[in-house]
């Protein structure tokens, strides 16, 4: 269900148990962080948002760290969800450009501030750093897999890396989704052209990752960095 912006939806008439309960209540967490931000986001806050209690809130969620656990568990079963589907598939790579344009495109921007507020809180909160940085070693390496099955059935040049492809995608995605967050007026679309033409020349093995940063300075024809000034030549 998408979420409208600034407005968590109501609990659907006739939902029952604890998984919707749970569910509704992280809406309404999304909610509060895209409007005031995860540190200036309240267990109250959440609560008054859910229409419920604090002390009902308590029961389902202990802290604002419990309920980012929620948040990365229930993003996890949607990314597994979705990266199964591009294992089955016969062609990875429109399968990847369908799985980018869905979560680049298509996620509404509140989303990317949503992300940017948790990899903040991440940065000085070492419980939200680990749970964020688990998420992205499951999600690495499930990409990786699914490269490592693509050459084994021919669709890509078993000469890719597949580990240094995913981190140069993962990368640019990364800063997708900043450049979304900070920059309201962003040409999503185009960015999106342009990390598609990059994923295009990586999984058809047109750019080489494995060369050393001094084998690319030395052929480059321009005079060596300064020592003295790494940002000066000559």
């Amino acid at each position: 269900m998408a979420i409208e912006a600034g407005v968590a939806p109501p609990l659907p008439a006739g939902a029952k148990g604890i998984d919707a309960r749970r569910n509704h209540i992280l809406d309404a967490f999304e909610v509060c962080i895209q409007r005031t931000g995860f540190h200036r986001t309240t267990m109250q806050d959440v609560a008054r948002e859910a229409g419920m209690s604090a002390g009902n809130l308590y029961r389902y969620f202990s802290s604002k760290e419990a309920l980012v656990s929620g948040l990365i568990e229930r993003d996890r079963e949607r990314f597994s969800a979705d990266f199964m589907n591009v294992a089955r598939s016969s062609d990875v790579m429109g399968s990847f450009i369908a799985l980018g344009r869905k979560h680049f495109l298509e996620t509404p921007r509140e989303r990317c501030v949503q992300f940017m507020e948790i990899w903040a809180e991440a940065s000085r909160n070492p419980q939200v750093a680990e749970m964020c940085a688990a998420v992205d070693r499951e999600v690495n390496d499930f990409m990786v897999a699914i490269l490592n099955a693509a050459k084994t059935s021919g669709q890509i040049p078993t000469s890719v890396d597949s580990a240094a492809v995913i981190t140069v995608l993962s990368a640019m995605g990364d800063g997708l989704f900043t450049r979304r967050a900070l920059e309201p007026d962003f040409d999503v679309e185009e960015g999106f052209r342009l990390l598609v033409n990059v994923m295009d020349a990586l999984l058809s093995g047109k750019i080489e990752l494995d060369r050393p940063l001094s084998a690319i300075s030395d052929s480059s024809g321009a005079p060596p960095v300064s020592e003295g000034n790494p940002h000066v030549r000559g």
